[in-house]
């Protein structure tokens, strides 16, 4: 079978690419390796999601999921390994199956970004990248979050009302974030403290994570808790495309032109994994955009 297009990644943008493709009457499908819904299932409440005055991620996430399963969109839990796009149709190789479709959306995201220390010895022993994930397991207890801007005061607020104290470290002397109102937050928060130009050095603890070595001024010291967030932000789920030709930028982010198209026809990615803004509303315009596009290529008869 030839598909009309595949999506790679069930996230906001994905999914909404796959609304309109189910909606548009071409044959669609959705690779996704993980959980349908995306990365919003990790964040806190989300109040600027138009429509939605407050919802939590995880509830938004199942909404966008549901709302795609409701026009019948067929998502196939995979992941993609390879693809190959010399010649029409490209073929999408994943790790179960191999498939052939005349256009590609490429919404796979990011991922966390690592400290790069020895922080893997500890994942899961009181290391953790997602703090809606694990934060009840530090219900009333001292965490840290180690991290920069945007990302690590989003993850100081959503410990807030959960662990007893929290101690954002960062290597920075400021903090920026994307809006202002969440420093807001940040200062209203009488269990946060914050350590400025704090190079962190080495996760400490024997079977499990109990600390930070970090250094200030060259002066070396531990900061104790019982857990730790790493919150650095996140790099782009883009290793796949190795060798395909889609072109990248330095940080490897997908280059796109204004109507989310690549550098080859037929082949278009949306959401986090291009870069700027990273925000749900933004990958769900892309998804519209995206397929927008593809639908009347297929129309055109590609």
């Amino acid at each position: 079978m030839i598909y009309d297009t595949i999506i790679i990644g069930a996230g906001p943008g994905g999914l909404t690419a796959g609304i309109y493709a189910m909606r548009g009457k071409i044959n669609a499908l959705c690779i996704e390796k993980e959980n349908a819904g995306g990365r919003i299932a990790e964040a806190g409440i989300v109040e600027n999601y138009p429509g939605f005055e407050e919802i939590r991620g995880y509830e938004l996430a199942e909404r966008f999921k549901n709302h795609a399963e409701k026009f019948k969109l067929p998502i196939v839990y995979d992941e993609v390994v390879r693809v190959e796009t010399d010649k029409r149709p490209f073929k999408i190789i994943t790790k179960n199956s191999t498939y052939l479709t005349k256009t590609i959306v490429i919404a796979t995201g990011t991922k966390p970004k690592k400290l790069n220390l020895n922080e893997d010895e500890f994942v899961g022993r009181g290391v953790s990248y997602c703090t809606m994930c694990d934060a009840f397991f530090y219900l009333n207890k001292d965490v840290i979050v180690i991290g920069r801007d945007t990302p690590a005061v989003m993850s100081a607020i959503n410990l807030k009302d959960i662990a007893k104290k929290i101690i954002l470290i960062t290597d920075k002397q400021e903090l920026k974030v994307a809006e202002p109102i969440m420093l807001d937050k940040l200062k209203e928060a009488d269990n946060i403290e914050i350590i400025y130009n704090a190079k962190p050095l080495e996760i400490v603890g024997k079977d499990r994570a109990e600390g930070i070595k970090i250094a200030i001024n060259g002066e070396e010291k531990v900061i104790k808790a019982d857990g730790i967030f790493i919150s650095l932000g996140h790099v782009p789920n883009t290793e796949f495309l190795e060798n395909s030709g889609i072109e990248l930028d330095k940080r490897g982010f997908i280059k796109t032109d204004k109507n989310c198209k690549t550098n080859i026809d037929g082949i278009y990615a949306v959401g986090d994994v291009r870069g700027g803004v990273m925000q749900v509303a933004k990958a769900v315009g892309d998804g519209c955009v995206a397929m927008a596009n593809i639908i009347k290529e297929i129309q055109k008869g590609i």
